[in-house]
């Protein structure tokens, strides 16, 4: 008599987390990318985007799952989706309402907001930073 588990029953095993980068949203989202090795040695990207739930204090997770055969076209799609934002960025009285809010948020006592990476410069700075550089 075997005593082994049934294939149903076994755990999978934990895929090789070869890279993995994340940073925190300036509001109560956190966003997660993992290159991981499936057991048959393929690659793929998970894009996580993590939101605590301030009822239950759960943690929310959605996850797309990219693989290899994929990457090619999904950064092409990425890219030039870049490059539309780039050339049509927020308008000014939106970002200036968009601060007002974050500003009123850190002030009532939420969770301020951490350095972030400005993406046209690649430069980390403060919301406070990114104020004063647009000179708002």
């Amino acid at each position: 008599m075997s005593t082994a588990a049934p294939p149903a029953a076994k755990q999978a095993a934990e895929q090789e987390i070869l890279f993995q980068n994340w940073f925190k949203s300036v509001g109560p989202r956190t966003y997660a990318a993992q290159l991981k090795k499936a057991g048959n040695g393929n690659h793929f990207l998970v894009l996580t985007e993590g939101k605590r739930d301030e009822s239950t204090g759960e943690v929310r997770k959605t996850r797309l799952f990219l693989f290899s055969e994929d990457f090619t076209a999904f950064f092409k799609m990425m890219h030039e989706t870049a490059l539309f934002i780039r050339e049509h960025p927020v308008p000014e009285a939106i970002k200036k309402k968009r601060d007002r809010y974050w500003a009123k948020q850190d002030a009532k006592g939420g969770e301020p907001s951490k350095r972030r990476t400005d993406w046209k410069t690649g430069e980390k700075s403060s919301r406070e930073d990114t104020k004063s550089r647009r000179g708002a």
